[in-house]
């Protein structure tokens, strides 16, 4: 028998939106409301619960760096899904220091629930639920090369293309920024997946456009890849290698992330080659991990951010743990060795 998805519930409200919310919530009957608490309490409640998925209800979190602080407490306890239920009317940019912080997801409420809102909310919770690790035990996969990752690696050494992928989830923003920052003197495009909302895209890009050391740009459809230009992958669309260097965007394949950092980098896997490079940085969930073990067995370098440095070891442990990845490396050291794959002699 599947088990019920287990939410707990941040708010502060009481009364009418509160039981509203609650209700939505367990209407279907395929999911529980462990606790409903206040910010205050969430930390003890994710340790008594593990909880699959967090709703937080920023109705009362307007303040500034309030939301963002309780976002990242969350995370220090677990990477546990956070989904932001945001009261209409509410300014973005505390939703942006959210998501900035590791919140995976937004979705904007009216004043009052009806059955469609309700219906979209457990929509959202049972798709960002997904990302949880597995409630009774974690799936450990071998290296590429055997167990011991010494065996042979089917390699196609063929190089069509040269270009950077770069991907990140949940803490993102700000390992993508650091990164980004240090690669001056960068001669191949870049493609940068992030898992982001559509109403965040600009905020992010101004963001990487102050900390890159390339320019950075919103792809779009058929956009030439050009050398030490940083071309970020739009939400609701997947962003692939394409014929005549350049880029393509696609709604197709349905996944639970759009762009998907498995289609970049099985696109590089097929056009690039040798001449791919792949990155994994920090987030939640394992997308990525087979893309960037398809470009590493075309003979592509393969990047993952380590344990310590990574905000949540979700998609680099993945990378790690199938093989994908054959270095696991600092934030810190990551751009050098992107340098040095792509030739260029990094600044010390």
């Amino acid at each position: 028998m599947k088990e019920s998805l287990k939410v707990l519930v941040l708010t502060s409200q009481t009364g009418v939106g509160r039981a509203q919310l609650l209700r939505s919530i367990e209407a279907d009957r395929d999911a529980d409301v462990v606790d409903d608490v206040g910010p205050a309490q969430a930390v003890a409640s994710i340790r008594r619960h593990r909880p699959d998925v967090i709703g937080l209800d920023m109705a009362d979190l307007a303040a500034d760096g309030l939301a963002a602080a309780l976002v990242r407490e969350i995370l220090s306890v677990g990477p546990t899904p956070i989904l932001l239920i945001v009261p209409a009317g509410q300014r973005r940019d505390v939703s942006m220091a959210a998501v900035v912080a590791g919140a995976v997801e937004v979705m904007n409420v009216p004043a009052h629930w009806n059955i469609a809102t309700g219906a979209e909310l457990r929509r959202r919770l049972h798709a960002l639920s997904r990302l949880s690790p597995p409630r009774h035990h974690s799936r450990r996969l071998a290296p590429l090369g055997g167990e011991n990752g010494t065996g042979p690696i089917s390699v196609r050494h063929r190089s069509l293309e040269r270009v950077v992928g770069l991907a990140a989830s949940t803490g993102g923003p700000s390992a993508l920024a650091a990164l980004l920052a240090g690669l001056g003197g960068l001669n191949l495009p870049v493609v940068v997946v992030q898992h982001l909302q559509s109403g965040f895209v600009d905020g992010f890009l101004s963001w990487m456009q102050r900390e890159s050391a390339l320019p950075v740009e919103l792809a779009v459809d058929g956009a030439p890849l050009r050398g030490g230009v940083v071309l970020v992958g739009p939400p609701g669309l997947h962003v692939m290698i394409a014929a005549g260097h350049r880029l393509a965007l696609r709604d197709e394949p349905v996944t639970l992330h759009r762009p998907s950092a498995d289609v970049l980098f099985h696109s590089m896997a097929e056009r690039c080659g040798s001449g791919g490079i792949g990155v994994v940085l920090t987030g939640m969930g394992d997308d990525g991990a087979a893309g960037l073990l398809a470009l590493r067995r075309s003979g592509g370098t393969t990047i993952a951010q380590d344990a310590e440095t990574s905000a949540v070891y979700g998609m680099p442990r993945a990378a790690r743990e199938n093989g994908a990845a054959a270095d696991i490396l600092p934030l810190a050291e990551i751009p050098a060795a992107v340098l040095l794959a792509a030739g260029v002699e990094a600044n010390v």
